[in-house]
């Protein structure tokens, strides 16, 4: 199938793993970037989209008509910020090809509501909460799809476990940008008397000394990721507050790897895991510092835990799933 997909072609990003994803099932992919029609970086793209007025329109009707010229078979949106006009001209000069878009953030991520300002044949999210208000409140043709991983990108290291735990030397590790809720949990950690390893973006407006004194300051992504989570003992993977009844990526992504986690609790977790959520599922702090103590402690089951949800994953969870579950809505 001859496939357009609009988004960032940033590595590590949905965007990219599903480009890699229909490539991988043999789909002909045109795929393209905001900065494939503009000679400015996406940063200065997204502002001028917020104080320049008709800027983002010029932006997606030139994309729009390079989408058109392909004559593609779907159209796949992730980008927020899609100016309207855009999804207009593809549907009148390709009335019989789907449009369709897929938001794999949280709820608090819908920029200027352009998505609900713009006629899609379909909607994808992953939070059974937005679900229900844009197929039940707003009548939009809305489908549940969680996040995924890319078994071509987060592989489980080839070496012996116990091996790569000893040459890597992390207790507890947990990554990404260091915004003030997650800091302040991490700092709750700290204080236990856990040994944290943090990767990822500091906070430089609001910083705590004990998250600089733990932090590597590197931001970890494909095989590099994968050596650090696998050979971490325990990943802590808090969600964002708006994760109302959804999970992240990482949690895909921690679990495809084979690393062991630590996270939330959410009631959609149990449509996820092969093993029971109070494994490894909190409800508070204190809940997630005795899991992680525990574990710390019995190397040997959370190894077997790791591997059944690592196999289950694998069989269940690739973005090559999501994309046939896609196809089996159209």
């Amino acid at each position: 199938m001859k496939i357009a997909l609009l988004g960032s072609k940033n590595f590590d990003s949905l965007e990219f793993h599903l480009n890699d994803s229909l490539t991988f099932l043999k789909h002909d992919v045109f795929y393209i970037d905001i900065k494939d029609v503009t000679k400015v970086s996406y940063r200065l793209n997204y502002w001028g989209s917020k104080l320049i007025k008709a800027y983002d329109e010029i932006v997606f009707k030139k994309i729009a008509y390079k989408i058109v010229e392909q004559n593609p078979e779907l159209v796949i949106c992730t980008y927020r910020i899609i100016h309207p006009i855009c999804i207009e001209i593809i549907k009148k000069c390709l009335p019989n090809v789907p449009v369709i878009h897929i938001n794999p953030d949280a709820v608090t991520t819908f920029e200027q509501q352009q998505i609900f300002a713009s006629k899609y044949d379909a909607y994808f999210t992953k939070d059974v909460f937005i679900v229900d208000f844009m197929k039940n409140k707003m009548g939009l043709n809305t489908f549940y799809m969680p996040e995924a991983f890319n078994p071509r990108v987060h592989k489980m290291p080839s070496q012996n476990r116990v091996e790569v735990e000893n040459e890597t030397n992390i207790d507890v590790v947990t990554f990404g940008t260091m915004y003030p809720y997650r800091a302040q949990m991490v700092s709750k950690l700290v204080e236990s008397g856990v040994k944290m390893t943090l990767f990822g973006t500091a906070d430089k407006k609001f910083p705590k000394k004990e998250i600089t004194n733990n932090f590597r300051n590197e931001y970890i992504t494909g095989s590099r990721k994968a050596e650090i989570l696998y050979g971490s003992k325990v990943v802590f993977n808090n969600f964002h507050y708006a994760e109302i009844n959804s999970v992240n990526v990482k949690f895909f992504e921690i679990a495809g790897i084979g690393g062991f986690q630590i996270c939330d609790f959410k009631p959609s977790i149990k449509d996820y895991t092969a093993i029971p959520v109070e494994k490894f599922t909190y409800k508070n702090i204190n809940e997630a510092i005795d899991l992680i103590n525990y574990y710390l402690a019995n190397r040997e089951e959370r190894h077997q835990l790791a591997l059944e949800q690592h196999i289950h994953f694998l069989q269940n969870h690739t973005y090559e799933h999501r994309i046939n579950e896609i196809l089996k809505c159209l």
